[in-house]
């Protein structure tokens, strides 16, 4: 997405934000494989090559001031569907923020999570697979308050999963980022299993009678 009193760089950059859609979906892959119960892929959009969609909108310069007014403007292009979570790379310097349903740790197909429209927003200055993934997760619903790893803001402190960070919300204890996965690899969704994604949780399991990612209907379980 960009303003209008800017070049479109649409086209150049389109297979950059496909590769990002197909790491991200491999993420959640990967999680489901290391964590068993079948397999997740991220419900996208996707053309006639089985690839992400992915549209070029142009927005009033005044409106890419914000997040709000990102997401107010394409809201009136109508981008507003109720099955739809938008993921909205915009040019401009910035992070990442995303919208979702305000915390809801419900289990059942009718959490609020399990609708739209959510939106997640990427600028330049994260343009990654890694910031992408993240966002997206939370308009799926991670991390939850009551998850037993939480932060006060919504991440968790699992130093290598793909949502944790010192985001200054950590408990004390631990009062900081712990290695809980010990040499597991960055990026990982939910490397302990028990946070926000898991496709086999044991009964025990917080996510057993919690909201569950894996759970959402905007990825497709086979």
């Amino acid at each position: 997405m960009h303003s209008t009193d800017q070049p479109d760089r649409h086209d150049e950059l389109v297979e950059q934000f496909r590769t990002f859609a197909d790491q991200i979906d491999d993420d959640f892959a990967e999680a489901a494989g290391r964590l068993g119960g079948g397999t997740r892929h991220v419900r996208f959009t996707t053309g006639g090559d089985c690839r992400a969609t992915v549209d070029d909108v142009a927005i009033d310069p005044s409106a890419m001031d914000t997040v709000d007014t990102i997401t107010d403007a394409i809201t009136a292009q109508g981008y507003d569907h109720a099955d739809r979570k938008y993921l909205v790379w915009y040019d401009k310097d910035g992070c990442g923020l995303a919208f979702g349903n305000g915390g809801d740790d419900r289990p059942g197909a009718d959490n609020p999570y399990n609708a739209g429209p959510h939106y997640a927003t990427v600028g330049t200055g994260c343009w990654s697979w890694e910031a992408s993934g993240h966002e997206l997760l939370h308009t799926l619903g991670a991390v939850q308050s009551s998850a037993p790893h939480a932060t006060s803001n919504g991440h968790c402190w699992d130093d290598e999963d793909i949502m944790c960070y010192d985001d200054g919300g950590i408990p004390n204890p631990p009062g900081g980022l712990v290695k809980v996965c010990e040499g597991a690899p960055e990026n990982q969704i939910d490397c302990n299993g028990d946070d926000y994604f898991n496709t086999n949780p044991s009964q025990d399991n917080y996510l057993a009678t919690h909201w569950n990612v894996a759970n959402s209907e905007y990825l497709i379980a086979q």
